[in-house]
């Protein structure tokens, strides 16, 4: 009889046994070990290429421009003639001018052969009247282009100062330079008119005064072929100035960006004709969430990299980081607020185009050396971190401090050590203590 027992005892604890066996069968989870890697903090975001320096070329003086032969994309030299205005109109006012500057000096070398005559007296008081009236037109015509200029003056210098800190567009800054220049050169020639009708109306005052204080005495007619002469000498300077312009040479090497004029055409001074980009000045933007711009700094390193790129990684560096922010529309129709951020980057090796996609990983912190594990291999726990450590064949929930981070990889200050190995990518089954085995 107690043998009996003891049979059965022995057969329900061994039956127990085998039930608990195979009630706990171990659960499949990937396993790795912790290992020293050096982890990186950063911010990703897509970015965009840009041209720093871009030249936006007017038409230099109003005439006919020649059909431009540059296409976009096309490569230019800093000081190659780019574009031109058909000379000829300039050419034949010169020689025109150049004619009378000779007829003035053959003037003055037989100023003692001229008599001046009664009828000459009439005239002089007449062409008197009419140079005052072309001097008084110039001069309100330069005071509306000095109005103009100082108001352009004053917008480019508010923009200029603007544009250095970031807070206004390149495109507003471009077109305040183009409208200041156009100016500055509509203010020049405005002088140069008002000082050769002021010259003429002094020639003809000149003359009418020698005339009325003596018709016999033609030794006042040196100083009014003299001052013909100045006149005329102001008027070719004028003409010569606007002839210098008519060849548009580049004032970069670069690339034509954009072509705004095909065939030729008559144009206006100031009219766009084509935008150039020097393409060592390529350096990308990306706009930042502005809870996230506060870990970035003047000078952080930056991972670029892309499809553009072809599988490769250059480093850039946080040149500069806007002083505003503004609000932008997300691939979702979220509104964020975001802020611009500049990167400097050798683009030599790159050779990225402007308006080129790339992805930037802003690295804000890095430690070498780190003790690391997967990124998902943590998770959170009670209000901090923890993972799971395999240890006889169990997983072990352990808490742990993490410190860097990122989608790769999580730094661990403590809670384990090298070597240990974890659960790599726990799942929701997965519990404290139960048994796992490697997939």
């Amino acid at each position: 009889m107690k043998k009996a027992l003891t049979i059965s005892l022995v057969i329900v604890v061994i039956g127990a046994a085998a039930v608990v066996a195979l009630w706990e069968r171990p659960l499949p989870v990937e396993m790795t070990q912790v290992t020293k890697r050096t982890v990186r903090e950063y911010i990703a975001e897509d970015g965009k290429t840009r041209l720093a320096d871009e030249y936006v070329m007017d038409m230099p003086v109003t005439g006919t421009l020649r059909r431009i032969s540059l296409e976009e994309g096309d490569r230019v030299e800093k000081g190659q003639c780019i574009a031109s205005v058909d000379s000829f109109v300039f050419e034949q006012q010169i020689k025109g001018a150049q004619a009378l500057a000779a007829q003035a000096r053959a003037q003055i070398a037989g100023v003692d052969v001229a008599k001046p005559k009664t009828e000459d007296l009439e005239s002089a008081d007449v062409q008197v009247g009419e140079l005052k009236d072309t001097e008084a037109m110039t001069r309100k015509e330069r005071a509306i282009v000095e109005i103009n200029y100082q108001n352009a003056l004053k917008e480019y210098e508010r923009l200029k100062a603007l544009r250095a800190e970031g807070a206004v567009s390149q495109s507003a800054f471009d077109e305040a330079e183009r409208m200041y220049e156009s100016l500055l050169q509509d203010r020049e020639r405005a002088n140069l008119a008002e000082a050769a009708t002021r010259k003429a109306r002094e020639v003809a005052e000149l003359s009418a005064q020698r005339l009325r204080g003596s018709v016999d005495d033609n030794e006042y007619m040196r100083d009014v072929y003299l001052a013909e002469l100045d006149r005329l000498e102001a008027e070719l300077g004028l003409l010569e100035y606007d002839l210098e312009k008519t060849s548009i040479e580049a004032p970069v090497t670069g690339l034509v960006l954009e072509k705004y004029v095909e065939d030729e055409r008559t144009l206006m001074a100031g009219t766009p004709l084509m935008k150039l980009g020097d393409l060592g000045t390529t350096e990308i933007e990306s706009d930042i969430l502005s809870e996230e711009v506060g870990r970035i700094e003047a000078g952080d390193p930056v991972e670029i990299m892309g499809k553009a790129l072809l599988g490769a990684t250059v480093m850039g560096t946080v040149s500069r980081i806007y002083p505003s922010g503004f609000e932008k529309i997300s691939a979702l129709g979220i509104e964020q607020q975001r802020v611009r951020i500049l990167i400097d980057f050798n683009n030599a090796d790159a050779r990225l185009r402007p308006g080129t996609s790339v992805d930037v990983r802003v690295i804000t912190d890095e430690h070498a050396e780190a003790v690391a594990v997967p990124e998902r291999a943590t998770f959170r726990h009670e209000g901090g971190w923890a993972l799971f450590v395999v240890r006889k064949g169990r997983a072990r929930l352990t808490t742990v401090e993490v410190g860097l981070r990122n989608d790769d990889w999580a730094e661990i200050v403590n809670g384990v050590s090298v070597g240990d190995t974890i659960v790599a990518d726990p799942t929701n089954e997965l519990e404290d203590g139960m048994r796992v085995t490697a997939l």
